[in-house]
This record gives structure tokens, C-alpha cells and sequence, in this order.
């Protein structure tokens, strides 16, 4: 196996031009400071170049969504309300089933005592105040899920670069997360550039690979 050649790029002392580019620039592949990596696993990688060492970047998934475990009352009610990071506008379903809000009759929320309820609910409804209601098993843990997107943060390493691999939630195998913006601009994972082998960055050296244009 041939080994992988790197240009070291310093941070002081004279460098002659023609050789290595400045620091910055180096990290840039074809012209470009986002751009993708394939890892040995078969998966994508994001790199983010030309950022300040320890920046702070927010990763914005317009298309992703987000879930929390949402319990059944004692007579199998599970009654959603709007929260500070999960808007009812934005439910998509619970446990799997998908929740058309605008086809959910308006009825009142009954009371429940000793496991039963005051009065019978055998399906999904909406109350007058804007409370979705869900029918299941009494006392089960479920899983909601909702629209709206989701922010990924992360930092930049010493040589100014961001690494982002997949995460279980926010996954790049899953269409929804494949378009994602970085300080007001989009990108698309499938259409961004193949940089093969990545910068590395080691001990704040910033190693770039041999033979990139």
C-alpha cells in the first residue's frame, strides 16, 4: 500500500511560495472551504476550512427533524402542548403514525380517575386550546417527532478547520439532513466536492495532502 503523502504547512519561519500556500489558504480544496471527505467506513465527512483556531460554527438543518419520549396518562391519553423547542405547528407523528391536525375533531379533554376516563375517547383529537391528544396504551413511553429543523454546533481545531462526521441523530446517510447552511449560505452534502485524503491537523500543524489542486 502506497503511503499517503502531506505537505507540512508552517506556522513560522520562511516558506517558499511555491511549495506551500499561507495557512489558510492551504486548507482549501480546489478553490474550496467546504468540502467532503469519505471515510474508511464508507461515510461522508464535512470539512469546514479557513475558520478561525476554537471558532464557534452553527450547522443549520432546515429538513431535519427532532424527537422527545412523550408518556400515556393512566387512561392512554398522551396530550401534546405547544413547547420552547417542540411547536405543535411542527408534529409530525407519535409512535411512528402520522398526526393530520386538521382532520382531529375539537373535543373536550376529560378527566381521568382511578384509569378511566369521565368520558370515552377511542381516537386522536384536539382540544379548544390548542392541545393535540393521542389515544394509546396507558403508562407506555412513545416517541414524538417533529419538523421545524435543527442546529448542530461545533469548533473549529487549532489549524482552523472543522471535522463533522454523522451523528445518531443527525445522520448524512438521511436525505433530510443533506441540506444544511453555514453562516446564511447553503450547501447540499451530495453535491459538495470530494477532497481525498483530508487535512489533519496535529498538534496545531496543519498537514496538507500532496497533489490537491
Amino acid at each position: 500500500m502506497k503511503k499517503r503523502k502531506f505537505l507540512a504547512v508552517a506556522c513560522m519561519g520562511l516558506v517558499t511560495a511555491a511549495v506551500i500556500s499561507p495557512l489558510a489558504s492551504a486548507q482549501m480544496y480546489n478553490g474550496n472551504a467546504v468540502y467532503k471527505v469519505m471515510r474508511s467506513n464508507g461515510s461522508p465527512q464535512l470539512i469546514v476550512a479557513n475558520r478561525a483556531p476554537g471558532e464557534n460554527l452553527t450547522i443549520t438543518y432546515p429538513g431535519a427533524t427532532s424527537s422527545r419520549r412523550v408518556t400515556a396518562n393512566a387512561c392512554g391519553l398522551i396530550v401534546l402542548r405547544d413547547g420552547a423547542s417542540s411547536s405543535l405547528a411542527d408534529l409530525v407523528s407519535v409512535d411512528s403514525s402520522p398526526i393530520n391536525q386538521a382532520s382531529l375533531p375539537t373535543q373536550l379533554l376529560p378527566r381521568c380517575v382511578d384509569g378511566n376516563l369521565e368520558e370515552a375517547r377511542p381516537a386522536n383529537f384536539k382540544t379548544g386550546a390548542g392541545e393535540v391528544v393521542v389515544v394509546k396504551t396507558p403508562n407506555t413511553v412513545y416517541e414524538a417527532v417533529y419538523a421545524g429543523g435543527r442546529e448542530r454546533r461545533v469548533t473549529a481545531n487549532a489549524c482552523g478547520f472543522a471535522a463533522v462526521n454523522s451523528t445518531s441523530a443527525l445522520d448524512w446517510a438521511d436525505a433530510a439532513n443533506q441540506s444544511f447552511s453555514i453562516g446564511g449560505i447553503s450547501y447540499n452534502m451530495n453535491t459538495l466536492p470530494i477532497a481525498n485524503p483530508e487535512p489533519l491537523c496535529r498538534s496545531g500543524q496543519l498537514y496538507n495532502p500532496a497533489g490537491w489542486p
